[in-house]
């Protein structure tokens, strides 16, 4: 393990992390801009550079990727869904947290630390891994809508018989085919299958909003955790301990089990011991339901990159 290599990814993500802390506690953004920011990063910066990154991966590589994608959607919408009929069984649960503490277990902040933290570490096959594990998460996330809008659906029955509202399953699926982030990947796969030759100039055009990914999106999760209590209880301690181990572990044994081979699956791994997804803190508030403890295991969960990165790729060499 290269601590100097190491030290040198971890150290300017820190650094902006806690940028993004210092303005949010001096209210220099308010919630507005804050989600401005956040929109910026992950619905045009980050799409921008997986388009890109997928693009440079040779078409016969990504053919050979048909094992890792599956191992990824169990690793992530199979979790998920195993994780939330687990939780549901436990009495001191709401059916609400029980569906985001399954969230958290089986998303990860890969689209905001991915190319941060991977790519001065182990190089240019990280975007095609933050790639692939993006087009998981965000298969993930439209099941957990549906169960979310299900869930507040049945607490205020008055809004079933609301016909104008659209069902929780067209909000869902709608949540997950109008993300870029899945569609970014998508397109640079595409081009990749069909043997185009993305122009310099287009790749560069891309690639420049696409630059703006890590900084804006790392600050942007420095403000949210500005903006929430930190508590440090053991539910806490526990869930952000589940969150960087139980996805990694599960996507080790399917990597074994569907017998993998794949320059992407040792960064894949990496990506299942970061953080929790945002997209957990932010529903957690809109759904009002273990706000506190979400921010406060992102917060954990995100210090624990000093710990879980090493570890990882130590385990995986």
């Amino acid at each position: 393990m290269n601590i100097g290599g190491l030290f040198g990814a971890l150290t300017p993500v820190f650094f902006v992390l806690a940028l993004g802390y210092f303005a949010g506690k001096r209210n220099a953004f308010d919630t507005d801009q804050a989600a401005g920011l956040s929109k910026l990063a992950l619905t045009f910066a980050l799409p921008a550079s997986l388009f890109v990154s997928m693009t440079d991966i040779p078409k016969d590589l990504l053919l050979q990727q048909g094992r890792l994608v599956l191992a990824l959607i169990l690793s992530h919408a199979g979790l998920f869904l195993l994780a939330w009929l687990l939780l549901r069984l436990v009495k001191s649960l709401s059916s609400t947290a029980s569906i985001i503490y399954a969230l958290m277990l089986a998303t990860s902040a890969t689209p905001v630390f991915g190319l941060a933290v991977l790519e001065p570490l182990l190089g240019s096959t990280s975007g095609g891994a933050v790639g692939l594990v993006a087009l998981a998460i965000n298969l993930t996330v439209p099941p957990a809508v549906i169960l979310l809008e299900m869930d507040a659906a049945a607490k205020h029955q008055q809004s079933a018989t609301d016909r104008s509202k659209p069902s929780a399953i067209v909000t869902g699926l709608n949540a997950g085919l109008k993300s870029p982030l899945l569609w970014g990947p998508i397109l640079g796969i595409t081009v990749v299958l069909l043997g185009l030759h993305l122009p310099l100039v287009v790749a560069g055009c891309f690639e420049l909003i696409g630059s703006a990914t890590s900084g804006v999106a790392v600050f942007a999760v420095g403000l949210i955790l500005a903006a929430h209590a930190v508590r440090f209880s053991p539910t806490v301690l526990i869930g952000s301990f589940a969150r960087v181990t139980i996805q990694s572990a599960v996507l080790f044994a399917l990597l074994h089990f569907l017998h993998v081979v794949s320059p992407f699956a040792r960064e894949a791994l990496v990506c299942c011991s970061f953080p929790l997804a945002t997209v957990v803190v932010l529903f957690a508030a809109r759904y009002k339901a273990v706000e506190s403890e979400a921010a406060s295991m992102l917060l954990v969960s995100t210090l624990a990159l000093v710990l879980t990165v090493p570890t990882i790729l130590w385990l995986s060499h």
